[in-house]
């Protein structure tokens, strides 16, 4: 794993697929600082998913957000600012961010890739169905993840229940971060 201050764990997959409910368990496990997704927050304040041209200040904000000083030795991005480029690849048919995407995952130590394997529920405005988890899941298997392992970034992939997955992250983490 890379040198870094901090350990950075960084979560990715598409809607519905346990992300945050990872991110909080890593959490309650580790005391790790877990930065929350900004889009969530975007549709939440502006009560409509963003346009095609406010993807790039939403990947922007996602990483400034991301960037900011961790307070605790652990650090989990809920998800990764690439994400952004992921679902502006299945929304707009648009994968200009991938460049910027890859570039930002070098400074994670791991990247936790959550898998479709559970059960898709609805979030009010914030999910748009089990499909558009299978397309971002498709983008993250075929452009993205080749892409971040050909660039040296690891990735495990987590998938069953979230003490499941738990138990995968925890077994990638160096001995001296193990709870």
């Amino acid at each position: 794993m890379a040198a870094h201050p901090h350990l950075r764990l960084g979560l990715l997959g598409g809607e519905c697929t346990g992300k945050s409910s990872l991110a909080e368990l890593i959490g309650l496990e580790t005391g790790a600082h877990v930065v929350d997704e900004y889009l969530r927050t975007f549709v939440e304040n502006e009560g409509r998913p963003p346009r095609p041209e406010e993807q790039l200040a939403i990947f922007e904000t996602q990483r400034a957000w991301d960037q900011h000083s961790c307070p605790t030795d652990i650090h989990v991005a809920d998800p990764i600012p690439g994400m952004t480029a992921v679902y502006s690849a299945v929304y707009f048919d648009d994968d200009s961010l991938f460049d910027q995407a890859i570039e930002d995952s070098t400074r994670f130590d791991l990247l936790i890739w959550c898998d479709t394997d559970i059960p898709w529920e609805p979030d009010g405005a914030q999910r748009d169905g089990p499909e558009f988890r299978a397309a971002a899941h498709a983008v993250l298997a075929e452009r993205v993840i080749p892409r971040l392992r050909g660039a040296g970034i690891p990735v495990v992939k987590a998938s069953g229940s979230v003490d499941a997955r738990w138990a995968t992250v925890r077994d990638q983490l160096p001995e001296a971060w193990h709870p």
